[in-house]
């Protein structure tokens, strides 16, 4: 007697598998690192799809091509950006603000500094970028992910890199600048989705993963606030 399928549960029906839950068990594609000169000039289009459709399949396609060449390409980029940016910023944009009502002797310490600070960012850019990376993956493995360190610096710079220098030039326009608290909350988002995809965390973990670390900063700064005032009207009684 032959088995045919089932009318009602279909049995014998071929079942197609299921899409991958990006959330849970994402599929890491093999790791396959481009040459340096193949990777630079694919990264204004990575930086383009990664920006314009954030989602966890989007980094869980980008990751595979990590490799610390081009990580420390993107840095030493972003650096070079970031002084000259600053340069003008100290320079140019912040003695010409019509809201800059600083005292003459700010304004000089600001004149004095304008030359020297911005040149402290080739030592800030790259550590602030490994250290809160660096904190961000480790909170993320805390979790459970299971991603490499390699593939969230990575991933990350693909759109640290892009979204910074968006942040960067509005903050070299007087009454842009306040624009640059919707770049960091849509860089969050996208850390979000990235942290989902490399260290394949659900949505809820790598939320809380990412949010962690700004909300505890939050607080702390809350609450030397508060203990700051208190001293301060202890003095003043």
């Amino acid at each position: 007697m032959s088995i045919g399928p089932d009318p009602e549960n279909n049995f014998g029906t071929p079942v197609p598998p299921p899409p991958p839950s990006y959330g849970m068990s994402v599929d890491v594609p093999p790791v396959t690192p481009l040459p340096l000169s193949e990777a630079i000039r694919q990264l204004p289009d990575q930086y383009v799809r990664v920006v314009t459709r954030p989602g966890v399949a989007t980094f869980a396609q980008e990751q595979g091509k990590a490799s610390w060449d081009i990580v420390w390409v993107q840095l030493a980029v972003f650096t070079v950006i970031s002084v000259v940016a600053n340069f003008v910023i100290f320079n140019v944009t912040m003695p010409a603000s019509p809201g800059m009502n600083a005292s003459p002797q700010s304004m000089q310490i600001i004149r004095i500094f304008s030359g020297e600070f911005p040149l402290s960012y080739i030592i800030l850019t790259p550590l602030s970028f490994f250290i809160g990376t660096g904190i961000n993956y480790l909170i993320a493995r805390a979790f459970g992910g299971r991603g490499t360190f390699l593939a969230y610096c990575y991933s990350y710079l693909l759109f640290y890199v892009p979204l910074g220098i968006v942040a960067l030039i509005l903050n070299m326009i007087p009454f842009l600048n306040y624009l640059g608290i919707a770049v960091g909350i849509y860089e969050i988002v996208l850390l979000v989705f990235m942290t989902m995809a490399v260290q394949r965390l659900s949505g809820g973990k790598a939320t809380l993963a990412v949010l962690i670390l700004p909300i505890t900063l939050i607080v702390l700064a809350c609450a030397i606030g508060v203990i700051a005032v208190g001293l301060a009207l202890d003095i003043q009684r």
